[in-house]
């Protein structure tokens, strides 16, 4: 299956990652932060780890600069306007990023990842548990979901595709009726099949028919 075009762009992706790493404790020879992303550490981290609310991330200084950063590289696209929405929805997606202990850079969703089997015979994340994070709803809710999925893929997640599709997440659920409910069913399609199921169901149907 084809996937999901982006809502941001590349150099938006990369801020994303730029963030994230400013969060996490220095390595030895590592380059240098963007002068944009001086003064962040583990200590923000932990401040946006411990924030429960929207009210709390609003008044984190990290959560604000990767929205006013994001917004600054939007370029001509109409996603993140410079107002009170993009904000919020950015500011619950920084609490969800200060989660991630390691950003695998794989292009794959946190599902594909939650997905796998943790032994012969389960996923990661139970399939109950993930029906009702595909059902909520409520914002508020979906937060503590969305970093109770990230714990359970040990904290690894590719960090900017995860903001892309818990930012996306937020817009279809706030216009329902303008666009697709793209990201949902996506994580469903990689929670649900392997990546043997992926290729087969990929595969054409002289292919498949030629393998029997």
């Amino acid at each position: 299956m084809t996937p999901r075009k982006p809502i941001l762009n590349s150099k938006q992706h990369d801020a994303v990652r730029d963030w994230w790493r400013s969060l996490q404790p220095i390595e030895k020879n590592a380059k240098p932060p963007p002068d944009w992303l001086l003064g962040l550490g583990r200590a923000d981290r932990a401040h946006l780890r411990r924030c429960a609310c929207l009210d709390e991330l609003l008044s984190q200084r990290a959560a604000l600069l990767l929205a006013k950063m994001l917004i600054a590289r939007n370029g001509d696209l109409w996603v993140l306007p410079d107002n009170e929405t993009t904000y919020r929805r950015l500011a619950w997606v920084a609490g969800v990023l200060a989660m991630v202990k390691e950003d695998l850079r794989d292009g794959c969703t946190l599902t594909w990842h939650l997905g796998r089997s943790a032994d012969a015979d389960r996923p990661v994340m139970n399939e109950q548990r993930f029906q009702r994070l595909e059902r909520t709803r409520d914002i508020d809710d979906l937060f503590i979901q969305w970093r109770r999925a990230v714990r359970l893929a040990d904290g690894k997640a590719d960090v900017a595709q995860l903001a892309d599709d818990l930012l996306t997440w937020q817009i279809e659920l706030d216009a329902p009726s303008q666009r697709p409910n793209a990201v949902r069913f996506h994580w469903a399609y990689d929670y649900y099949l392997t990546t043997r199921d992926q290729a087969t169901a990929d595969k054409p149907s002289t292919d498949k028919e030629s393998d029997q």
